[in-house]
């Protein structure tokens, strides 16, 4: 591979590094080999970086702005590297340390009225990125979040076929340790269509952690208080109060809180969420899917589902797939990856939804403990809730490679 004629020298990411670049395709397909020095000589290499991006390969490199299946995935994937010489068998030697994956929709709403609204993914503040109506946040050691309008960045090339209004959402996750939480160890995985259901759900999952401000709502069906709440909100320091407030839950209380007050075709956060889960079932209805659960247009409490089962069903705009194991019930106010309500998420039903808070007290509380302060009410009604779970065991054995052989091929997937 060192010496493919389809490639060329070009400038190392470090001068630890001799790297090479496809003389047509650039950055997009190129080789990062580890130096391994030894007094002063390089006497080879100790390990090989493969830096791909599928998508783009798809397209003989000139965009990724269309529609781009697990199955267009998987194909490319194999084709680069049977291209690299790769043989199938060497496939779960290349282990994965970078990923990117995203998808195309095209939203009713103006595109740059969309980008202007993107304020906060979680309580980081979205970024203005490379060029205009693009953004993206900070990239922490394990992740990134990109969010921007595809169409205008191909606004000049109309052969591509890209509508003007197209809006990509990308999620660009580093580091191995984190990339095996989806399953994914080596390029072997990315050959296999379960892997890819599991990337949809992550995609539905971290668009709820957006905040999208609606700048242009109707006011005409609201209540002034409504409408004064939905004003204030509207404006970014509002928010950075919030996400700086003692009460750690208040920011997702009143983003979630922002979002019920937007109703129908106000509410342009639940839009987008529902073009997402179109667009992704569209994908594995053509993929021989073993997925049941088409889109749902019925408001219910959805049933718990892990995340193996890809779960893409209509949610209402304050709920999702995210509910409690014992009641049912949303808990998405509440840190990802809790399992039963808890302390955040009955605060937020005694303030915002007294007619559930009350009933769980029935249900959960002994007369005795109604004579407690609040917060000792709340600690006693969770406990109660967990305790029904606990003959469950919930640990689960998981194969960790931290730290990879100094032969260890990588493998970096751009989307």
């Amino acid at each position: 591979m060192l010496l493919h004629p389809d490639f060329v020298v070009c400038r190392p990411k470090t001068n630890y590094y001799h790297s090479l670049k496809h003389r047509t395709h650039g950055a997009k397909l190129s080789l990062d080999f580890r130096k391994a020095v030894e007094n002063g000589n390089v006497i080879g290499y100790g390990h090989l970086e493969i830096n791909v991006s599928p998508h783009y390969h798809f397209n003989q490199y000139q965009h990724n702005g269309n529609d781009f299946t697990p199955e267009h995935s998987i194909k490319t994937i194999i084709d680069i590297l049977n291209y690299l010489g790769i043989e199938q068998r060497e496939y779960n030697e290349l282990k994965v340390v970078n990923i990117e994956f995203g998808l195309n929709i095209i939203p009713e709403t103006d595109i740059k009225s969309l980008i202007d609204g993107l304020y906060f993914y979680k309580k980081t503040p979205f970024k203005t990125g490379a060029f205009p109506y693009f953004k993206k946040t900070d990239a922490t050691s394990y992740k990134q979040i990109k969010a921007y309008a595809k169409g205008l960045q191909f606004l000049e090339f109309p052969q591509y076929g890209i509508h003007p209004n197209t809006f990509r959402f990308e999620v660009k996750s580093k580091q191995a340790k984190n990339i095996e939480k989806y399953g994914i160890w080596n390029a072997d995985d990315l050959t296999k269509l379960d892997i890819y259901k599991t990337l949809t759900q992550i995609l539905v999952d971290e668009w709820e952690n957006v905040l999208l401000i609606n700048q242009t709502p109707d006011f005409s069906n609201l209540k002034p208080d409504e409408v004064q709440f939905i004003q204030n909100g509207n404006k970014i320091d509002f928010w950075d109060d919030l996400k700086d407030d003692s009460n750690r839950n208040k920011f997702n209380r009143y983003k979630e809180k922002y979002y019920r007050f937007l109703k129908g075709k106000n509410n342009l956060h639940h839009l987008i969420k529902l073009q997402i889960i179109d667009k992704l079932n569209s994908y594995q209805s053509g993929a021989n899917s073993t997925q049941g659960n088409p889109i749902n247009t019925r408001k219910e409490v959805l049933a718990h589902t892990p995340i193996q089962l890809i779960n893409l069903e209509y949610a209402p705009p304050n709920e999702n797939n995210r509910v409690c194991l014992v009641t049912g019930l949303d808990i998405s106010m509440q840190r990802r990856g809790s399992k039963f309500l808890c302390f955040a998420g009955l605060k937020y039903y005694k303030e915002f939804e007294s007619d559930i808070y009350k009933d769980l007290e029935k249900r959960f509380l002994s007369e005795k403990m109604k004579v407690r302060d609040t917060d000792s009410q709340i600690y006693y009604i969770a406990h109660n809730i967990r305790n029904l779970k606990t003959n469950q065991n919930h640990n689960r054995q998981r194969f960790e490679n931290r730290n990879y052989n100094k032969q260890q091929l990588q493998f970096n997937f751009i989307g």
